[in-house]
């Protein structure tokens, strides 16, 4: 009797065992499918967050030469010396836009100025921009790529290597030379984003990274 229900089970398996092979393998595909997809849209939900809350700040320099690019750095110091102080008076992207819209000529014509006493007679362009930003890092803090709302400066052709910063919360202007964020910039950015969207900027919390990530995806999938 046990050696039939032994003969009986082995002869099912010989019938069936490429089904459950095929289901194993289908079920496998789906999760990675399904996984990838969905991390992406997680990844693009972040990214959207995160654009929502801040504002960037885009120079474009004429072109790669050396004295270009010094010009462009000229230009870029001078605006944020300028207009630094009326910035930090802003609480939210909002007012930090509408700040930027009022005093985007004022901006122009500084710009121009700095262009000029430099020698040159490049044009200036500045506008207000939603733009494409690449992938980017401010010393400890990094930015995915995305959408965002900008400031953007444009000298000359506008063909050289750009300057790109962040304009709120307040993290270039305090140390335009550089572009490093300082320990206040971090608080504000902190407590501007959500704490995923800042786990994202956060490049020292990098390492946790994918872990969370996976863990969403479990949770989702369970």
């Amino acid at each position: 009797m046990e050696t039939n229900w032994k003969e009986t089970l082995r002869t099912l398996w010989e019938k069936e065992k490429w089904y459950w092979i095929s289901a194993v393998v289908i079920g496998v595909v789906f999760s990675l499918v399904f996984g990838a997809h969905w991390t992406k849209g997680y990844s693009e939900m972040i990214q959207n967050g995160i654009a929502a809350k801040v504002v960037r700040f885009h120079v474009l320099a004429n072109s790669d030469s050396e004295a270009d690019q010094k010009l462009k750095l000229a230009v870029r110091d001078k605006v944020l010396q300028e207009y630094g102080d009326l910035l930090t008076e802003c609480e939210s992207k909002e007012e930090t836009l509408l700040a930027l819209e009022k005093a985007q000529q004022k901006i122009c014509e500084t710009a121009a100025e700095e262009v000029a006493e430099k020698g040159y007679d490049y044009p200036v362009r500045v506008s207000i921009v939603r733009e494409e930003f690449p992938f980017k890092k401010y010393d400890e803090l990094i930015f995915p790529a995305g959408v965002y709302d900008a400031l953007r400066i444009e000298i000359g052709a506008a063909e050289g290597q750009n300057w790109w910063c962040v304009l709120y919360p307040q993290m270039c202007f305090v140390d335009a030379a550089w572009g490093y964020s300082t320990e206040e910039s971090h608080r504000k950015l902190e407590n501007t984003l959500t704490e995923e969207e800042f786990l994202i900027v956060s490049a020292l919390e990098q390492e946790e990274l994918t872990p969370k990530i996976k863990l969403k995806i479990l949770e989702f999938w369970q």
